[in-house]
């Protein structure tokens, strides 16, 4: 496997830059965890639009991709491994228990894996339509949650259920709880949006092999 160097470049100055306006270099004059979490919050929610959105974006500015799912496969394994670096050390300057941590890091690249489905579909293509439909479809999913809150408010329904929040508000949503350990409905809902990815993933591999055997079968001779 080719180790997309670029990638790395770019995601290793996305966190940094993310950190430095969330965080900031200098600690804080009384450094206690009340005093961080803002930060880290805003910093999680900096994490999921590099993943959900920016990331998607650089890849369908490109040229089709011979190897769409290979390419989408090695770029998210590389994102996730640098990800995983900054995140769980995080710990360290918050009252975050590991539960909700590994609450938070399911949800988050579960949503990722969703996206980076979308995203095998259409780097490959050559259209200039799927590729701006994709690239649409991803935001409307990225921005889920304040969408969904804002028609909810204009139409006087009841607030929409916690999956309807999407990657970034749901990130946002999870780290407000602090030192808690989650309920048992955000577990179930990051269940559920772990199945999602799975059965979108499974979806996109059956249309590769499938459309593979499609160019692979020969046409009848006509008679």
């Amino acid at each position: 496997m080719i180790l997309p160097r670029g990638l790395v470049f770019i995601v290793t100055i996305w966190i940094f830059t993310a950190w430095w306006i969330c965080i900031g270099i200098r600690p804080p004059v009384q450094p206690t965890i009340a005093s961080y979490l803002p930060g880290i919050r805003l910093f999680f929610a900096a994490i999921a639009i590099g993943l959900c959105v920016a990331w998607p974006m650089l890849r369908l500015s490109e040229r089709p991709a011979p190897a769409p799912i290979r390419q989408v496969l090695i770029d998210f394994i590389t994102i996730v491994a640098l990800l995983h670096m900054v995140i769980w050390p995080l710990r360290l300057a918050t009252n975050l228990p590991p539960q909700r941590m590994g609450l938070i890091d399911l949800f988050l690249f579960s949503w990722g894996a969703i996206i980076a489905a979308i995203l095998a579909k259409s780097i490959g293509s050559r259209s200039s339509l799927e590729r701006i439909f994709c690239m649409i479809t991803i935001v409307v999913i990225s921005l889920l949650g304040p969408i969904a809150h804002f028609v909810c408010a204009r139409m006087d329904w009841p607030s929409p259920p916690i999956w309807l929040d999407g990657p970034i508000m749901g990130v946002l949503r999870e780290t407000l709880g602090g030192g808690s350990n989650p309920d048992a409905i955000a577990w179930r809902t990051t269940t559920g949006i772990t199945l999602a990815a799975s059965t979108a993933w499974m979806a996109i591999i059956l249309l590769h092999l499938s459309a593979g055997r499609m160019f692979k079968t020969p046409s009848p001779n006509p008679s």
